[in-house]
């Protein structure tokens, strides 16, 4: 009767344990409020955790999360985090509005500092991706040349296609023995 007991004791255990660790799989679609497109990289983390995941390239996301569980947080770079509270439902959409936030220009200097752009004493340039394109040259390196002050761009043989040298603030000679 004692070793009967002692099973049923045993029994009853593993089956509490079983039941309390039953988790449910989440999946939904991330989306976005300005085109109802997927938003790739999004965080959904289980809240107050660190458990989560990440979209993949169409914004669907799976989640194992356990029963207990009351509440998922979305969060994506340049979108509003929303915090969602889970249904029965095991599919969960969910479309994020964008941040209006303005990010700062930051600038590094020389030794690798960092400093806000306003708070230099000193003026800095910047080169846009239409200044590289309304040029001729099809290399990037070439379209750079006589864009930045201090930069000396040289090709080493003035053929199409050739190796091009970069001297960043350096001397200049008239033997070219840089």
């Amino acid at each position: 009767m004692r070793k009967a007991f002692t099973l049923f004791a045993l029994l009853l255990a593993l089956l509490s344990m079983q039941v309390s660790a039953q988790e449910r799989k989440i999946t939904g679609k991330i989306i976005s409020s300005q085109d109802n497109l997927g938003i790739p990289g999004a965080s959904v983390v289980v809240f107050g955790t660190t458990t989560g995941t990440i979209t993949d390239i169409d914004g669907n996301y799976s989640l194992s999360v356990a029963d207990g569980v009351k509440k998922i947080k979305i969060s994506a770079i340049g979108m509003k985090s929303k915090e969602v509270e889970l249904t029965a439902s095991n599919v969960i959409d969910v479309t994020l509005d964008p941040s209006i936030t303005k990010l700062d220009e930051v600038v590094v200097t020389a030794n690798a500092i960092v400093r806000e752009k306003r708070s230099l004493g000193y003026s800095t340039q910047q080169v846009s991706g239409e200044d590289l394109n309304s040029g001729q040259n099809s290399n990037i390196i070439g379209a750079l040349q006589g864009k930045v002050s201090g930069v000396n761009i040289t090709s080493l043989s003035g053929a199409p296609g050739s190796s091009q040298r970069i001297v960043i603030r350096g001397g200049s000679s008239i033997a070219r023995n840089n």
